[in-house]
């Protein structure tokens, strides 16, 4: 099974997975971390878990990344990555945060452009 995450990314997880909680195997810590990084919000805004035969088994949107545990058992990791669902509020904080955040960027643009003449 596989999590195909927002920007396209696949991960290949565990069956045991669920909106909340995502399971897989590696061969080292290195691995986690490297997968820990593709877990932005971005990336977790739209997600689905999809079976070996491609069929979507599950969509999921406004998740975010909380932490992650992991186990060693016979040269193997299995790591447990943590999510949980943005509540609407969240998701309307989040969308304000990011408009402010563009007019900002508009606004300092615009101040080198006047005061650089």
């Amino acid at each position: 099974m596989k999590i195909k995450l927002e920007d396209n990314t696949e991960l290949t997880v565990t069956e045991s997975c669920t909106a909340t909680t995502i399971t897989a195997e590696f061969d080292t810590a290195v691995e986690i971390e490297d997968n820990r990084q593709k877990l932005t919000d971005k990336n977790l805004s739209e997600f689905k878990f999809v079976n070996d035969n491609g069929n979507i088994i599950g969509n999921y949107e406004n998740y975010t990344f909380d932490n992650v545990t992991y186990t060693e058992k016979d040269n193997k990791f299995i790591a447990v990555y943590h999510l949980h669902k943005y509540s609407d509020i969240e998701v309307r904080l989040n969308a304000i945060e990011e408009g402010q955040a563009t007019q900002n960027d508009a606004i300092a643009e615009m101040s080198e452009v006047i005061y650089s003449e």
